[in-house]
């Protein structure tokens, strides 16, 4: 091995663990310094437009578009979370019905299974019954002083996130009004333009791959929604925007909610809801597998096997966040690579 393929497996090797210590550690610390940049960005035409036709200054003027967005934004998921908690309200009010709906369906099963092998319903109920108890026990036994630690997690989760708005909405507001020599600064800096350069370039390939499963995810919860209102589920709502956030997993997908939910409806002689649930998965499946190559493809420059790579070992790296984080970390690390590849070739125009 030459001296210069060692080097780019040092250098491979330390751009590698520098994004991963980015995106575990300093990405949540910067996630509100970067909307704020990027809110500022979206209303700076307007705030020059306010500032030479009105005569508003530009950082005031700015500062309410920003507050204006920031407040829609605020009562659309409001308005959006209130429909979902009213939503899951009926869903637990309706937990003794379905209790009822469940004993029920045992005693046929139990039923069904004394005819098929002699032994009595009776006593396979009441040994299902026992180990479900168990079961339950254990759940509650190990649930139960962790609820403490998730109720504080939710607080503070909750009170980061108020913050997170408030600097957003400052930082936005105090960086419209120089945002033009800062930009100026950093195209006239190197590094600055190297800088810009890897951002653009995944911001191009990140924003397509975030659209796109964004736009697939929405529609599949949509489809699936309007196909519970159909099917005449009250739960219409929480239903779809569950299994359109599971389609979005990867290895999970529709299947793993509407197949089996179809299964059940079967067993208890319900065969049209059955077809009707199996009906509807089939029309998210086919959405998704229709919608994927064309909103995806190739456009973030990823081969599907790198893809899958990257969404598996970012779940493992970053927890759940990872199946977004992967493929990220993977863009910046090739970027960053490409940029380091490009020094001796004649730099790029950056462009705004």
């Amino acid at each position: 091995m030459s001296a210069v393929e060692r080097k780019k497996i040092l250098y491979g090797i330390g751009i590698g663990l520098g994004v991963y210590a980015g995106m575990r550690y300093l990405l949540p610390a910067a996630v509100p310094f970067l909307l704020g940049w990027m809110l500022a960005s979206m209303v700076l035409p307007a705030a020059r437009w306010m500032e030479h036709k009105w005569k508003i200054r530009r950082s005031v003027g700015g500062g309410l578009l920003i507050l204006l967005i920031t407040v829609a934004a605020a009562l659309v998921l409001w308005k959006s979370g209130e429909l979902l908690v009213v939503q899951l309200q009926r869903l637990l009010a309706g937990i003794p019905d379905w209790g009822k709906q469940a004993g029920s369906f045992l005693d046929s099963c139990c039923a069904a299974l004394e005819d098929m092998t002699g032994i009595a319903a009776e006593k396979s109920r009441n040994f299902l019954i026992y180990q479900a108890g168990l079961l339950a026990e254990q759940l509650q036994n190990r649930l139960g002083p962790a609820c403490l630690g998730y109720l504080l997690t939710i607080v503070k989760g909750i009170v980061a996130l108020v913050g997170g708005v408030l600097v957003v909405i400052l930082f936005g507001t105090l960086i419209i009004r120089d945002m033009e020599q800062f930009r100026k600064w950093i195209r006239k800096s190197e590094m600055g333009r190297k800088i810009v350069r890897v951002t653009q370039g995944i911001c191009r390939a990140g924003g397509r791959y975030l659209k796109a499963q964004l736009v697939i995810m929405f529609l599949v919860a949509a489809v699936c929604a309007t196909g519970f209102w159909i099917l005449g589920n009250p739960y219409f709502l929480v239903a779809g925007v569950v299994v359109g956030v599971l389609d979005a997993l990867p290895l999970i997908g529709t299947g793993t909610i509407l197949i089996p939910w179809a299964l059940l409806w079967c067993l208890q002689g319900e065969y049209m809801m059955g077809l009707g649930y199996f009906l509807l998965y089939l029309a998210a499946d086919l959405l998704r597998q229709f919608l994927e190559p064309r909103l995806i493809g190739q456009q973030i420059g990823l081969h599907p096997a790198l893809m899958l790579i990257s969404v598996y070992g970012g779940f493992f790296l970053y927890g759940l966040p990872g199946f977004f984080l992967g493929p990220f970390s993977v863009l910046i690390f090739q970027n960053i690579m490409k940029e380091l590849g490009m020094g001796r070739q004649k730099e790029q125009p950056v462009k705004e």
